[in-house]
């Protein structure tokens, strides 16, 4: 078991906007061990999900470190991934095409095989 799986250090998103800088997340650090069931916790609006997005790749950082297994990430790969809450396909494709797409980032160079 690693000591340290997860690391994020001094995380931050900030979104610019006509009113100025708008500060989503700040100064957001943890360390999460292998194994560990972690949950956070927050009202709506004050960042969860702007952190696990961070953290799948599925959004840049404005600041920070995202440390997984020892190697600091910064675009979504197959081994980290998001759970969402609502149904999320991109609607232009159909369920198989929206399934293939995960495959194929991960198996790129993979050919179709089937079996009777």
């Amino acid at each position: 078991m690693m000591d340290r799986f997860l690391e994020l250090y001094r995380l931050g998103k900030t979104y610019p906007t006509p009113q100025g800088p708008a500060v989503i997340v700040e100064e957001f650090t943890t360390i999460i061990r292998e194994g560990e069931f972690v949950c956070l916790i927050g009202h709506s609006g004050c960042g969860k999900s702007t952190v696990l997005n961070m953290v799948a790749g599925l959004i840049d950082r404005t600041v920070g470190d995202v440390v997984l297994a020892g190697k600091i990430t910064t675009d979504p790969g197959p081994d980290r991934g998001v759970v969402f809450q609502s149904p999320n396909l991109l609607p232009w494709m159909t369920a198989l095409e929206n399934v293939l797409l995960g495959v194929q980032q991960v198996y790129p160079h993979a050919t179709p095989t089937r079996t009777a």
